[in-house]
């Protein structure tokens, strides 16, 4: 999956609200439909331009008026006729969600790096987001963490498991300064029988860190709330 957005940015889909300026009523011919280049499109999906054309038939019906603003992958994907196809569109839904995370962690770790450089003594001041029931509630937690160090093997070992039941999403592991070797990362996470596990659950993701090397402080824990917004916890 290569998401064509610079940050892969923050959500799939982002539709502003239009609203009318007047209660007249626009003669239905006289409404341009948006041109949409569906080979751009369904590139940008991984989706071939028959399974882009799906989406966009899916969307002219119930499917619609049932989930506005659906991303394609996903309506194809509960629209799956055949375990195959669903197989298929669940297999491009987490490769997204994957790349999606790794972005937008990085992009905190470096947010949280420039306050630092540029505003050291003042908190952090976190983005408004309306008031609901499950805004605090961890979504999903990101962990950063050195190979050899000790703090962050105590909270490996005994913290994991609280944060795997307490993120419905799941918890991805980020391993700084493995120079991208493999091995050494599969030798790692052997330490941590519990990961191992929820590695083939598919409750966990494990990354070589270089995205976290600007933290100067590990372990650290980042939680993303119920609005999409990843705080910094330890």
């Amino acid at each position: 999956m290569r998401p064509r957005a610079s940050v892969v940015v923050l959500s799939w889909l982002l539709a502003g609200p239009v609203w009318a300026e007047s209660m007249t009523t626009v003669p239905s011919e006289s409404v341009d439909t948006p041109h949409v280049d569906v080979r751009l499109a369904a590139e940008h999906w991984d989706l071939t331009e028959e399974e882009f054309r799906e989406y966009q038939a899916l969307m002219a019906g119930r499917r619609g008026l049932w989930s506005p603003g659906i991303d394609p992958i996903t309506a194809l994907g509960v629209s799956a006729d055949t375990e195959a196809e669903r197989r298929r569109y669940a297999e491009l839904y987490v490769r997204a969600e994957f790349q999606r995370t790794r972005q937008e962690l990085a992009f905190q770790v470096a947010v949280n790096d420039a306050w630092k450089r540029l505003y050291a003594n003042t908190p952090p001041v976190l983005p408004y987001a309306p008031t609901t029931a499950d805004a605090g509630k961890a979504q999903r937690y990101a962990l950063i963490v050195g190979a050899e160090c000790p703090a962050c093997m105590e909270l490996m070992s005994e913290r994991l498991d609280s944060l795997l039941a307490e993120a419905p999403e799941g918890v991805d592991v980020h391993v700084v300064r493995t120079q991208g070797n493999d091995a050494a990362l599969r030798d790692w996470v052997t330490r941590f029988p519990m990961l191992e596990t929820a590695l083939r659950q598919g409750r966990a993701t494990i990354n070589h860190g270089e995205e976290g090397t600007a933290v100067t402080e590990l372990p650290a824990v980042y939680r993303k709330n119920g609005a999409s917004q990843w705080v910094r916890e330890q």
